[in-house]
């Protein structure tokens, strides 16, 4: 599974980066520092988690990317990664491959991501907004 789990998904997320990418990469290409920076502000922001896309990190587009189940919002969950597949995105950017527990149903389970180095180290990567 993971943010691809179909077909059709797998194709309307990759109009939609195709649609969205291209102008946030010739204005928006983040350094390590930027990205950590971006990191931060996502989670200190108050507001409802939303899926977005913060910028283009060597290459590759680093979305947030918002999982919440049946109690939704109390167990949401906040991961920040390379869009795409995880093993090919970490190919690619020499990025951490992650696990991160998300919500599924009435429970939850491990997902593999593929996280920014510079956040990965600093434990940036993941938080639960609902759960401080």
């Amino acid at each position: 599974m993971g943010l691809c789990s179909s077909l059709p998904l797998c194709a309307a997320l990759l109009g939609l980066f195709v649609a969205v990418v291209p102008a946030v990469a010739a204005n928006d290409i983040l350094s390590d520092n930027d990205l950590v920076a971006r990191a931060n502000a996502v989670f200190a922001a108050k507001e409802a988690p939303v899926d977005r896309i913060l910028g283009i990190h060597k290459g590759l587009p680093v979305i947030v990317d918002v999982r919440c189940s049946d109690i939704c919002p109390n167990y949401t969950v906040r991961i920040i990664h390379y869009a795409g597949a995880a093993e090919a995105a970490c190919a690619q950017t020499r990025a951490d491959l992650v696990m991160v527990n998300v919500p599924r149903s009435i429970t939850t389970g491990p997902e593999k991501f593929c996280v920014p180095h510079a956040l990965v180290s600093r434990r940036q990567y993941t938080d639960r907004p609902y759960q401080r």
